[in-house]
């Protein structure tokens, strides 16, 4: 087969090679450029690189924050008499999805925010917006207020949502983008078992209406930190380039990606791949216009994979254990997050060596067997008791297997699969399709299970199809590469394609070539 030399060996000394290794990738010009020069996980700029992006996953909290709060401290008596609620009802529903509908209005101003002034200061509005939704509702004492404060509530974490993603993903290191990128949907685990503790203790140890307002004040503390951090951090080197600052974008890439050096091999690829995509497509585009999600079969295809994720990432089913004690359905809802969490962290270090698609269908066959499980113990649970923890081990197991392969990938995914241009757009399209999944999950899927039972569990199936044959394969390349994927004539294919690259070392381990193989 004919060899292509991405790093020549020296011609004017004689060399000699000690060994020769081969690589599958890919990436060749990516695997050759981390060849040259390996990563140092613990060099000081890495590590502060490690901090920014922890600062930065505490964006995804509030959803989770949000998510486990309302469902605990609807169940409290001094909540129910605050409001004067019952636990059910159409105005408890309201309570519930106004969240979402805040999430949805917040989708036309993404764009604005995330494209045209950066992806940190809509984070730092994002959050500005959260604290104010917070006070407003940890304040209420009727009804409206409480509504009102949801709603803004939800708003803010969505302006603060659609550029969090898109920060962490631009900015990770690209030979550890799947764990350092993956590992921001990871912290909605984080924010979830916070509020579950948080309602918990508050419920336990307090029997006025500070039980449910002490979880509303906690709510706010990780946005304000984020808040307080975010404009110290590096603007994306990415929005630099899209936006003429081409040189601070070089010094960003240089600083964290190639320890001070902007010759470095890494450094010196994305760069001149963002530039030349840049370069390719300066027209512009106004922050309302979002034509430039569906322009182009690849836009369409790109959108697509977005919207595909948002709904199979949530459209998961749960059931009824058979447990009627309270103490322990809310032990059991208390425990389960950490299993998830702890399962996700490990799947988000798995992403760069096992690949994102093997991952998601790997991650929904386990869910798929442990929901067979659990259906057949749901079933029998009347009969006899004690199989009812055969449901609640089931439903660990199950929640264990969808947060190994599926919770890292829920925003990771999607921001990898659009273009620099159309990131922040389409993490907000993003976020708008997910609260429509929410909804329909919430108040449509809960229906179906009781209408038709297990055969709605064939949805997984259908899921795992749709992944296999359609979905592309982001991991292993940058971001900008994944351009040529999506012009394929079949992109799912393209993307699944590997190359083989040999390195040629001296006998002091020195890289003195690097070709492919075509």
């Amino acid at each position: 087969m004919p060899e292509t030399y991405l790093k020549p060996p020296m011609a004017d000394e004689k060399i000699e090679v000690e060994t020769r290794e081969e690589i599958s990738t890919a990436s060749a010009a990516l695997a050759a450029a981390v060849v040259e020069q390996k990563p140092k996980l613990l060099s000081p700029s890495m590590i502060q690189l490690y901090a920014i992006m922890g600062i930065g996953y505490l964006v995804s909290t509030m959803n989770g924050f949000d998510s486990s709060l309302m469902g605990s401290i609807n169940a409290m008596i001094p909540y129910q008499e605050t409001f004067g609620l019952e636990s059910a009802g159409p105005t408890t529903g309201i309570i519930f999805i106004i969240y979402q509908i805040g999430q949805i209005a917040s989708f036309p101003f993404c764009g604005l925010f995330a494209d045209g002034w950066g992806r940190r200061w809509c984070i730092f509005i994002g959050c500005l917006i959260v604290l104010v939704g917070t006070a407003i509702q940890g304040s209420a004492h009727h009804l409206g207020q409480f509504i009102a404060g949801r709603f803004i509530l939800g708003f803010g974490a969505s302006i603060a949502s659609a550029a969090g993603p898109a920060y962490t993903v631009e900015l990770a290191h690209p030979a550890y983008r799947g764990t350092m990128a993956g590992m921001y949907n990871n912290f909605w685990w984080v924010g979830n078992i916070l509020a579950g503790w948080t309602t918990y203790g508050t419920n336990l140890h307090i029997k006025n209406s500070w039980a449910w307002r002490t979880p509303t004040v906690v709510q706010a503390g990780l946005p304000a930190v984020v808040l307080a951090c975010i404009m110290f951090f590096p603007e994306s080197p990415r929005w630099l380039i899209h936006h003429d600052r081409a040189e601070e974008a070089l010094a960003i890439f240089a600083k964290y990606h190639g320890e001070g050096n902007p010759n470095s091999p890494i450094v010196q690829l994305q760069y001149r791949e963002i530039v030349e995509e840049y370069q390719a497509c300066r027209d512009e585009n106004a922050w309302w216009d979002f034509r430039e999600l569906v322009n182009t079969r690849a836009a369409r295809y790109r959108f697509a994979m977005v919207i595909a994720m948002s709904f199979i990432g949530q459209w998961k089913m749960v059931a009824a254990a058979g447990i009627s004690s309270t103490d322990t359905q809310l032990l059991i809802n208390a425990i389960n997050p950490i299993f998830s969490l702890l399962a996700s962290i490990y799947g988000a270090t798995c992403l760069d060596k096992l690949g994102r698609r093997p991952m998601m269908l790997w991650g929904l066959g386990g869910s798929c067997t442990f929901y067979i499980l659990l259906t057949a113990f749901t079933a029998s649970t009347s009969h006899d008791a004690n199989l009812s923890y055969g449901t609640i081990v089931s439903i660990y197991l199950f929640g264990i297997c969808f947060a190994w392969g599926f919770t890292p990938l829920q925003t990771l995914y999607a921001v990898e699969c659009l273009d620099n241009r159309t990131r922040a757009k389409g993490s907000g399209a993003n976020f708008l399709f997910l609260n429509i999944a929410i909804i329909v999950n919430t108040y449509g899927i809960s229906v179906g299970i009781k209408a038709i039972q297990w055969r709605l569990y064939v949805w997984i199936v259908i899921e795992m199809v749709i992944i296999y044959f359609f979905f592309v394969e982001t991991g292993g390349k940058t971001l900008e590469e994944l351009s040529e994927i999506f012009e394929a004539p079949n992109p799912r294919k393209a993307s699944t394609r590997k190359v083989k690259v040999k390195v040629e070392r001296t006998k002091s381990g020195q890289v003195v070539g690097i070709k492919e193989e075509a």
